[in-house]
């Protein structure tokens, strides 16, 4: 009986999951406020002004109201060795060639890290990353007063 009560949750979390990513990816708003799909953003470079690459888009997390919150970068630190950084998506700008975050290199190297994507659900981490980069998290009353 706990094994198809199991199933069952499985199953709904997997559908929902399914739903909340393909509404995603659907829809957001881009800083300029037109609307695009999230899946083009996924394999776009991430560059300062500098033109010193970052990494890739992997990956975009949704936040706690709903609204798109992070996205993912991968970057390669080594030859052998990657790292995941989550970026507030509002610090970035993007366009058709590729995406500008204004950020030194060694800042971004600095940069809180994270092991799955819901780590970033937790707030005390979420609000470390967005402070990080110099953003107040829009879900806390100081991000809500502007």
């Amino acid at each position: 009986m706990k094994r198809i009560t199991l199933a069952v949750v499985l199953v709904s979390v997997l559908i929902f999951g399914y739903g909340v990513v393909k509404a995603m990816a659907q829809e957001m708003m881009s800083k300029s406020g037109e609307t695009s799909e999230a899946s083009k953003l996924l394999g776009k470079s991430v560059k300062n002004s500098q033109g010193e690459v970052f990494g890739t888009i992997t990956d975009v997390v949704t936040g706690p109201e709903g609204g798109v919150g992070f996205v993912v970068l991968k970057y390669w630190v080594s030859d052998d060795t990657q790292k995941r950084v989550a970026v507030p998506f509002g610090r970035l700008s993007c366009k058709e060639q590729g995406c500008i975050l204004n950020t030194s290199k060694e800042a971004f190297d600095s940069a809180p890290v994270f092991v799955f994507e819901e780590d970033l659900a937790e707030p005390k981490l979420a609000e470390e990353i967005y402070r990080y980069f110099g953003v107040q998290p829009y879900w806390t009353e100081e991000g809500a007063e502007k």
